[in-house]
Parts: structure tokens; C-alpha cells; sequence
């Protein structure tokens, strides 16, 4: 046979399979299948004894078109994990593969028979020319549930797809499709689920992204991930990897990341809303425009520097400059006078309930938690430790920590208890004073001086808790109307925590209250929620107030604090330092995201 001359028509038909997927559908008899020899495949074309892989008794036929030189010609190609390998003239779509008699050094044809069963299954590498490893992990919450989330990402993610699916079509992009999940060695099927196909760049990380949405019984999420896991190519993915990715392809900043994370473990409808307006971009937005203003203002700066002696930079400039640094300085300065309303909204207010003791501090306690969080008893001194407890309030979070009766204990362990609740005290965001209110006078300014008498911190929030009121008898009018007198007198109300009597009313102003901490997260401009915005915001503004010419009119010096400051920016939203921070940020996310 010349060479060049296409010599398909000599191979002999396979006597065992009707189709061969590597030829395409229609085409009876396996001439070019790789499963030659023993029975199970095309035999060796006669005088094909030049071919690498005639001696194991079988080899791989070209394409119609494709010569025997070019046959016998090895394609070297790149393989993902930086080994090269052999492309077999047989793969399909320009994937990896060759016949299973090919030396170890190259890949496996896509094609291949199953053991004991007779079925052809698809087994497609895992890894391209893209290069970069894949990474998968189970996404939804892990623990029995309806349906899990697996999510793979990276270059294999389609090959692994099409292995578990056991074919090499993928569901159109973005699109659910109900398919077997099958055991890519054994073509055991695993679980009946949906697939979904997410091509690179239009994917959570920008990469190739498939997910696989599972039964969430335990058996089914091991069985897929075990899967997942004996594929070449493929491991399982770190905390936050996924979200981290994403990051490195620009999909997102670092504050948009934060907020994401933040969403996860959002808890109130206020954190909810926070978050959700940073992972959208709205905080990042604000700091990549100050972060424009201070390159405009430099790159004034520095064209006046270099061509001011040419008169082609008007004298105006400066002045311009120096007016659009303070502006911003000005600006940056009230963002940080935000009494950290993001920081408590994110991690939650954290309230002290304290009083004297035996004034029903543990009862206020259980009735807001309804549950019997802490021990009750007549007998005074019986709390001596801080105990906490999380709560929603009117959508806020409130960390609430009970502590000991504050007075001067003798007993060694009470004392150390009131220094706890001393301690706790000072640190808080909000108290709570408790009173027995029938040892509170009506008088005018009775209030104040109850409160006074606890020694609350300067400066703290505080609300008054008038309890054991159904004890009041005919006291309860004109306390009633002291605890609704304006300021400057504490916010006040009665409770009775033995009947509930009064519970609203102390919601309700509690919410008051938590909001006046918090603020509303959809109004205004997006708040500081992490203390690294604060601590660069502040490097920012200090290099701002260094900003000037000096007596000496040294305008590099300025331009240098310019630059300093546009640093400290573009160190919250990652743009620029950001590797020292990746990992504390990310390694809080769940495994999955």
C-alpha cells in the first residue's frame, strides 16, 4: 500500500460490537477499535508490522483520509501534568486517549470495555492543555438531606463529568439534565441525579465548573465522592478554594469575597442584608473610587513634577490637588466615625444583663432565650459565671451573657465572679440594668440614680429592666409614667418575668435600641464590617494628613504619601499586597465554597 493512500476498507469488521464511538454513530464494525485481539476487538490489520503497537497484536486504524505514515508518526503533545504523552490518531474531539495496549506512558483511549459486564463505557482524561489541577468538594451543608450539592472546578471538571455520566455529551451550558451517576471504574450506578455544565469564564470561579445534585443520603455523597477522588487529575478541594479561585480571576474582590463569606453565615435579616450588599459589590465600589481619586490626584502631581518647567502644566494644578486630597481625607475620616455599626451588625451586639443580685437577672435571661439557659433560685449569689446566648431581635444579632449579682461577696468564688461581671461590663456594646422595681422610687431622677449605682462604663448604651412589676400594686401608675419620661432620664420599662407581663414592650425597645447601634445596612453608604478595613483606612487617612509641600516644597515627598495611601486602598479590596490576607480570609469559608 503507498503511503498517503487511506487503507480503512483493509481492516477487518469487529464481530462483537455494532457501533464504535470512535467512529461515529452509524458506522457498523469497529475498524479502528482498540479493543483488538482476544476476542474483543478488530484483530491486527495484516502487514501493519511497522506500527509500535503491532506487536501486542493490535493497534489503533486512522480516520478515513489518514495515512499510514501519519499513523505510525507520533503526535507529541503537552500533557496537563507536565509530562508528555502520545495522542492516539482514535481521540475524540482532541482528547487524550490511545489503545489500552499502549505503553504506561500514555493515556488510556476514551473507549473502553467494562469488566464482567460487556457494556462500552466513557472514560475521558481529566486534565487539558489549560493546565491548572481540578478541585472538587461536596457544597451543600454536609449531613442527611434532599438533595446534595457536588461541585467540581478546573480543566478536568468536563472529563469528570463525562466520566461519572458515561458519556462524552455534556448537558448544554447551564442547563440541568437528569443522568445516571455511574462508578467510573466499576459503571456501577451510584445515584440518579441532575448534572449542569458551567464552560469557563461564565462559571462562579471563571474556570470549567460541573456540579452533580445528588440524593443527600451519607452513602450517595461518599459513593460520588469517592468517585470523584480515584479520577487522575482530580482532588479534593481546601477551605475557601473555590471562592479563592474565583478572586484570582477577577470575579471578585476581596471585600466581595468577605461579604460572601458573611452571607453563609448570616444568622439575622440586618446580617443578611449587609452581606449580601457587599458580595455585590457595593463596598468594594466605594474604595476603587477613592482609590481613582487618589491616582488622578497623583498622576497631576507627578505631570506637574516632571513638566512644570516646560509651562505646559497650568499653575492651578496644585491647589486642584491639594483641595481633592483633604476632600477625600475628610471623607475617608466619617467613614471610619461610623461607630462600628458594620462590625456589630456582623458579629452580633453584645449586651450585659446586670443588677444587683437575686433581682431576677437569669430569669430576663431564660424568658428571652425561652429555654432554661441559666439556673434559677431564691437564694442570692447563685450565678457566678458569665453565661451567653445568641439572639434575634427584631432581625439584629444580640449576643446576651448573663452575669453575677454585683456587690462585695466575701465568699472566694462569688468575688471572682463579680470581677468577671465587672470585666464584662466594661466591654460591653449595651447593658441591660435590672432593678427590683419595688425598690426604685417614682421621684424624678430616681431612675438615673439607680442606674448610676451600678457604675455602668461612660459612654455605653444602657436601658433600664424594672422587673418583678406584678408586685407594684398601686406603685405601677406613677412608675409607669417616670419610665416614659424623655431624656436625659435611661430608656425604661416594667416587666414581670414570673407572669410575662411587659415582654413587648422590652422587645421593643430593645429593637430600638439595636437599631440605633446597627443603622439600617440599605441606607446610606456601605459600612466597615471587618477591623483590616478600619486599620488601612486609617493607614490611608494618617498618609493623607502627611500629605503636603512642606516648607521645603518637596513635592516627592507628597507624591510618595499619595502613593502610600492608594496602597492601603488597594490593599482592602486585594488589588494590590493582597497575598499576605488570602489566607485568613478564605480559610473561613466552608469547604464547598
Amino acid at each position: 500500500m503507498a503511503v498517503g493512500t487511506p487503507f480503512v476498507a483493509s481492516l477487518p469488521q469487529c464481530p462483537l460490537l455494532p457501533q464504535c464511538p470512535l467512529l461515529g454513530r452509524g458506522r457498523r464494525g469497529l475498524s479502528g477499535c482498540p479493543r483488538a485481539g482476544k476476542g474483543s476487538g478488530c484483530r491486527k490489520p495484516p502487514g501493519k508490522t511497522g506500527n509500535a503497537r503491532a506487536a501486542h497484536g493490535r493497534e489503533c486504524a486512522p480516520t478515513p483520509g489518514t495515512s499510514r505514515e501519519s499513523l505510525l508518526r507520533p503526535h507529541k503533545l503537552s500533557a496537563p501534568m507536565g509530562s508528555e504523552r502520545l495522542r492516539c490518531p482514535r481521540a475524540v474531539g482532541g482528547s487524550w486517549g490511545q489503545c489500552q495496549a499502549a505503553t504506561p506512558a500514555v493515556a488510556p483511549c476514551p473507549a473502553r470495555r467494562c469488566r464482567g459486564t460487556g457494556m462500552l463505557r466513557w472514560t475521558r482524561p481529566l486534565s487539558s492543555a489549560g493546565g491548572g489541577d481540578t478541585i472538587f468538594a461536596l457544597s451543600s451543608a454536609p449531613g442527611r438531606c434532599g438533595v446534595a450539592v457536588i461541585r467540581a472546578s478546573g480543566p478536568g471538571s468536563r472529563g469528570a463529568l463525562q466520566s461519572l455520566t458515561g458519556t462524552p455529551k455534556v448537558p448544554p451550558p447551564r442547563v440541568l439534565a437528569l443522568r445516571r451517576i455511574r462508578d467510573p471504574d466499576t459503571a456501577e450506578t451510584l445515584d440518579r441525579g441532575l448534572v449542569v455544565w458551567f464552560p469557563g469564564p461564565r462559571s462562579f470561579t471563571g474556570e470549567d465548573c460541573a456540579e452533580l445534585h445528588v440524593h443527600g443520603g451519607p452513602a450517595v455523597v461518599s459513593g460520588v465522592l469517592r468517585a470523584l477522588g480515584r479520577l487522575p487529575g482530580l482532588r479534593p478541594a481546601e477551605p475557601g478554594e473555590f471562592t479563592r479561585r474565583a478572586f484570582h480571576r477577577g470575579k471578585l474582590d476581596l471585600t466581595a469575597a468577605e461579604g460572601l463569606r458573611d452571607l453563609i453565615g448570616a444568622e439575622t435579616e440586618a446580617q443578611r442584608r449587609q452581606a449580601l450588599r457587599q458580595m455585590e459589590g457595593d463596598l468594594g465600589q466605594l474604595y476603587q473610587r477613592w482609590s481613582h481619586t487618589l491616582t488622578q490626584a497623583l498622576a497631576h502631581l507627578e505631570a506637574f513634577i516632571d513638566f512644570s518647567e516646560d509651562d505646559n502644566v497650568e499653575e492651578g494644578v496644585l491647589c486642584q490637588v491639594d483641595v481633592t486630597v483633604r476632600a477625600l481625607e475628610r471623607e475617608i475620616r466619617g467613614h471610619l466615625r461610623d461607630g462600628r455599626r458594620g462590625e456589630l451588625l456582623r458579629g452580633g451586639v453584645r449586651a450585659v444583663i446586670a443588677g444587683p443580685p437575686n433581682v431576677g437577672k437569669s430569669s430576663l435571661l431564660n424568658l428571652l432565650c425561652r429555654r432554661p439557659a441559666a439556673i434559677v433560685s431564691p437564694t442570692a449569689g447563685t450565678t457566678r459565671d458569665v453565661l451567653e446566648v445568641a439572639l434575634d431581635i427584631g432581625g439584629y444579632p444580640l449576643v446576651l451573657g448573663d452575669t453575677a449579682g454585683l456587690r462585695a461577696a466575701t465568699d472566694p468564688v462569688e468575688r471572682e465572679g463579680v470581677t468577671r461581671a465587672r470585666d464584662r461590663l466594661c466591654h460591653a456594646d449595651l447593658v441591660l440594668a435590672v432593678l427590683d422595681a419595688t425598690s426604685v422610687s417614682p421621684t424624678p431622677g430616681a431612675l438615673g440614680a439607680a442606674l448610676a449605682a451600678l457604675e455602668p462604663p461612660p459612654g455605653t448604651p444602657c436601658m433600664l429592666v424594672l422587673n418583678k412589676a406584678d408586685l407594684l400594686g398601686g406603685l405601677r401608675g406613677s412608675l409607669s409614667a417616670a419610665c416614659a419620661r424623655a431624656p436625659p432620664e435611661p430608656p425604661a420599662t416594667l416587666l414581670s418575668c414570673k407572669t410575662g407581663e411587659g415582654l413587648e414592650s422590652l422587645l421593643e425597645l430593645l429593637a430600638q435600641q439595636l437599631a440605633q447601634l446597627c443603622g439600617d445596612p440599605l441606607l446610606g453608604s456601605p459600612s466597615l464590617t471587618q477591623s483590616r478595613h478600619s486599620r488601612h483606612l486609617g493607614a490611608c487617612a494618617a498618609a493623607l494628613a502627611r500629605f503636603g509641600r512642606g516648607d521645603s516644597g518637596d513635592l516627592a515627598v507628597a507624591a510618595e504619601q499619595l502613593r502610600l495611601a492608594r496602597r492601603e486602598l488597594g490593599r482592602i479590596t486585594g488589588h494590590v499586597g493582597a497575598e499576605d490576607v488570602l489566607d485568613i480570609i478564605f480559610r473561613d469559608f466552608c469547604v464547598g465554597k
